[in-house]
């Protein structure tokens, strides 16, 4: 029996299904950590700007998925799928509070530098920490001052920062997948198994159950 599980998600921090997709992941962690104690669970998070060419100021959000999706009908449906979705691993996106469509360049450099000065449960408090100013309370996480902020209360010096965030954006600070993937969420569960988007914490957990299962050669 396997006794390891390594996952790899690829993910942009202006996709709300990406948000589910990571309370998913944790719920179904959760579960198997409750059921099989002895396995340990490695996630490696790779960033992938899906709009690099979002101006550096941003675009206006509502505009944004007006245009994309075909009107303010369509948004509003579009909109309610999505917190049907995260309702059900208890989020609610407050979409009326998002004015600004971030070019997210920036905000996955920031977690690359995190990658390196600290990494594990730091890391996954700046994701988190990004992921809930834009999607609960409608931060522009583009902005290099938020950015600026949200390094400093990490304990990362502005003057640290400042180099990594005034030069160009290298994209191997952003896409960091082991794999190509056409879109996110995207799992890949010890370099084999891949699934892509916002599955559930039930069908997470049967993925990781299955491979668990299999004898280790």
């Amino acid at each position: 029996m396997t006794s390891h599980l390594q996952i790899d998600v690829s993910f942009d921090l202006i996709c709300p299904w990406c948000l589910i997709g990571k309370v998913s992941l944790e719920q179904a962690i959760s579960r198997l950590s409750e059921q099989y104690p002895a396995v340990g669970v490695d996630v490696t998070w790779h960033g992938v700007q899906l709009l690099p060419d979002v101006p550096k100021d941003g675009l206006p959000f509502q505009a944004v998925y007006e245009r994309r999706l075909g009107g303010p009908q369509a948004r509003s449906l579009r909109q309610r799928q999505v917190n049907d979705a995260a309702a059900k691993v208890g989020l609610h996106i407050d979409f009326d509070r998002i004015k600004t469509f971030p070019n997210t360049a920036k905000a996955h450099a920031l977690l690359a530098f995190m990658a390196t000065f600290s990494g594990g449960d730091d890391y996954d408090k700046m994701l988190d920490r990004l992921f809930h100013g834009y999607f609960f309370f409608g931060e522009d996480i583009g902005s290099d001052e938020l950015l600026y902020d949200i390094a400093q209360a990490a304990g990362i010096g502005r003057e640290e920062l400042g180099e990594c965030l005034e030069r160009p954006v290298p994209q191997t600070l952003i896409d960091r997948r082991p794999l190509q993937v056409s879109g996110v969420p995207h799992y890949v569960l010890n370099q084999k198994t891949e699934i892509s988007g916002a599955q559930s914490p039930e069908q997470l957990f049967a993925l990781m159950q299955n491979l668990l299962r299999e004898k280790t050669p």
